[in-house]
C-alpha cells in the first residue's frame, strides 16, 4: 500500500496551524481564568458565630502547584512535543 509523503511546505503549514490553535487556546484559558469575565461566587460556611465562621480556600490557596506554572507546562510541553 503506497504512502503519500508530505512535502516540507505541507508540514510547515500544518505545523503552523497548529502553534496558533494552541497558542490560541492558551490565551482563552488566560483571559478567562484572570479577567472578570465570568464571575465567581465565593462559598463557605457562614453563621452569625464568628468561631465557626470558615471562608472558602479556593484552589489556587489550597494547591501545592501555583496555577501559572500548571498553565505553563500545560501550554508548554505539548507546543515542545509537536515541535
Amino acid at each position: 500500500m503506497p504512502s503519500k509523503r508530505l512535502s516540507r511546505r505541507e508540514v510547515y503549514t500544518s505545523l503552523a496551524w497548529e502553534l496558533v490553535i494552541m497558542a490560541g487556546t492558551v490565551m482563552l484559558a488566560y483571559y478567562f481564568e484572570y479577567t472578570d469575565t465570568f464571575s465567581v461566587h465565593v462559598q463557605g460556611f457562614l453563621c452569625y458565630d464568628t468561631m465557626y465562621t470558615k471562608p472558602y480556600l479556593g484552589p489556587e490557596d489550597s494547591s501545592a502547584v501555583p496555577p501559572v506554572l500548571l498553565y505553563a507546562l500545560v501550554a508548554g510541553l505539548p507546543t515542545l512535543l509537536v515541535i
